[in-house]
């Protein structure tokens, strides 16, 4: 969960991910991706009135990140503010004071961060050096050693801060397995079921409105079939997702929500109620991804963990270990680190130490 405060120390009048309070007043918004901690204040009155009567104030973002948030009619109101970026196209953006004129420039480029459809790092250049700022992120060891505008040249630039996101810097997450082998698991623990009959059905049980797409994706082409979601309305213009996800229930493989996030499969119904057309009762085992749950296990398990009758547990990160954020930020080498998320059981100096 993002603790950050929306406000880089070297360039105050920019505001990522955070649009309430202090914020109200930034020149410019940038929106790493489309989860809700990242988005606190995004559709406030304050903000929207500020919209109405602003010439210059414009929302920043990926392109993928634009049609998420415009699928969903409360942001609608920003539809002529949004301005979508290329990905690794540095780009010049002039900060406008709109009560003196003053102006400031400054480059910013959308990296990705490989955290959910649509996130990005933002890479800042201007008069007061260059700063990252990961918003939340996933890349595996050597990756930002493969992220071409991250270098001058043949060398690293040279980076002044880092915004980090800090989820799992803690040495209880130091190794935590790559979606391929994660994705691996899962893909034979469904083949499994899935193969005995027509009335074997999976529940995935994703907490998050959205950013599993990866795991749909992949299921999807592996048994060539749709995985059932409550609404489609995200994906109409993502052709590359739409084409493996459906509202019709006849399907083997849901990730469809309960209204309640408490609420568990008990191995007896789907979320959305589905039955076999005959009326033969359906099998259903359910699938929760986690990743919190293994780092709290004394001893070392398997990817995918049975905890029930019909429940199951698999290891699924969208954030990134912390021997791969040891990985990156010693690749990078910034002069300042400041962590945006604090874990679980620390605090603020315990990971600014670590």
């Amino acid at each position: 969960m993002s603790s950050f405060a929306g406000r880089m120390k070297e360039y105050p009048n920019m505001s990522l991910d955070r649009f309430d309070r202090e914020n109200l007043h930034a020149r410019a918004y940038f929106l790493s991706h489309c989860h809700k901690d990242h988005m606190k204040g995004l559709k406030g009155p304050l903000l929207k009135r500020k919209l109405k009567f602003s010439l210059t104030v414009k929302l920043y973002c990926s392109f993928v990140t634009k049609e998420l948030l415009l699928s969903n009619p409360k942001y609608a109101f920003w539809e002529d503010h949004i301005v979508a970026l290329e990905l690794e196209s540095p780009t010049l953006i002039t900060l406008i004071d709109e009560a003196s004129g003053e102006r400031e420039e400054l480059v910013v480029t959308l990296l990705p961060a490989g955290h959910c459809p649509g996130s990005v790092m933002f890479l800042v250049e201007g008069a007061q050096g260059t700063v990252l700022y990961t918003g939340d992120f996933r890349l595996a060891k050597g990756d930002s050693s493969r992220i071409e505008l991250l270098h001058s040249g043949s060398r690293v630039k040279d980076i002044k801060s880092v915004y980090l996101d800090s989820t799992f810097y803690d040495p209880r997450f130091y190794q935590i397995p790559s979606r391929e082998t994660c994705l691996h698991a899962i893909r034979g623990l469904v083949q499994d079921w899935i193969s005995r009959s027509v009335y074997h059905t999976v529940w995935l049980n994703c907490k998050a409105a959205y950013g599993y797409e990866y795991l749909f994706t992949n299921l999807g082409n592996e048994f060539h079939t749709q995985i059932h979601v409550k609404s489609l309305d995200m994906f109409k213009k993502m052709p590359e997702i739409l084409s493996h996800v459906t509202t019709d229930r006849a399907t083997q493989i849901h990730a469809c929500r309960h209204p309640k996030e408490e609420e568990f499969v008990r191995g007896s119904r789907l979320p959305c109620g589905s039955s076999a057309s005959d009326g033969t009762p359906l099998k259903i085992i359910s699938i929760k991804p986690s990743t919190i749950w293994f780092g709290e296990r004394t001893q070392r398990t398997e990817v995918i963990v049975r905890t029930g009758a019909s429940s199951y547990r698999a290891c699924f990160s969208f954030h990134s270990s912390y021997s791969e954020i040891k990985d990156f930020l010693s690749y990078l080498q910034p002069i300042n680190i400041y962590p945006s998320v604090i874990p679980i059981g620390r605090t603020h100096a315990d990971v600014t130490e670590l």
